[in-house]
């Protein structure tokens, strides 16, 4: 065989499974090491990231002089609909900066968190909403869960105030559904499941660079090979 028009046992002939999985399994170490190495890795990076949580309040929507009761008409539940679904585009630094004003008139509030801008305070807030039920939830993320609570809620009882003032009416009523939770968990910091992917790619990573070295050794190793390259 002229071994000059290959340099692999793939070109020879063919990549046989069985010894690239025997020759893996005897360098099961370098895989075990690679999963090891990777997965620290990635508790080291999740343990330098800045903890944040969230605190979820829900507003409910809907346009009757009355009372939110069974008496709603269909007319109120539409117009309910409409303005949920609006909610979200409401919620600007104008909002903001009227709820932040709000919150610095509080002297125990600032004491302890520090007075609040409409800016930053919008910087928290995500608002999503859902038309079928009317409700409109504002989720609010920052490093301390009791202050995403007092911020997630605050801007929820002031936003049935605002939307009043925004559309000219009076009709509009709302219901705060849910009030925000004090959340202990962080929000972004997952370190058993980023451990755990880490621990994967370090495994395929090995397992491919083992695969290539294996390729690329022509050796003649055993009484197999050869009879392989002999063809005998």
């Amino acid at each position: 065989m002229d071994s000059t028009n290959t340099n692999t046992k793939e070109q020879e002939n063919g990549l046989d499974i069985r010894d690239v999985a025997n020759f893996i399994f005897g360098k099961i170490w370098i895989v075990i090491l690679a999963m090891a190495c990777a997965a620290v890795v990635a508790i080291i990076f999740t343990s330098t990231i800045t903890p944040t949580y969230k605190s979820r309040s829900t507003l409910f929507i809907t346009n009757t002089q009355d009372s939110i009761s069974s008496s709603q008409t269909v007319s109120d539940w539409t117009i309910g609909r409409q303005l949920a679904t609006t909610s979200p585009e409401l919620v600007t630094e104008v909002f903001c900066d009227k709820v932040a004003e709000k919150l610095n008139q509080d002297l125990t509030f600032v004491a302890k968190y520090g007075e609040i801008t409409g800016k930053r305070l919008l910087s928290y807030i995500n608002v999503s909403s859902d038309a079928e039920t009317c409700m409109v939830t504002f989720t609010v993320t920052t490093t301390n869960p009791e202050y995403s609570k007092i911020l997630a809620d605050e801007v929820t009882s002031y936003f049935g105030v605002y939307i009043n003032d925004f559309m000219k009416s009076d009709s509009i009523r709302t219901m705060q559904a849910k009030l925000g939770e004090v959340n202990p968990n962080p929000s972004n910091i997952h370190t058993v499941r980023n451990a755990a992917l880490a621990a994967i790619i370090g495994a395929i990573v090995a397992a491919a660079i083992l695969v290539i070295i294996f390729m690329f050794d022509d050796k003649i190793k055993t009484a197999d090979d050869i009879e392989r390259y002999l063809k005998v």
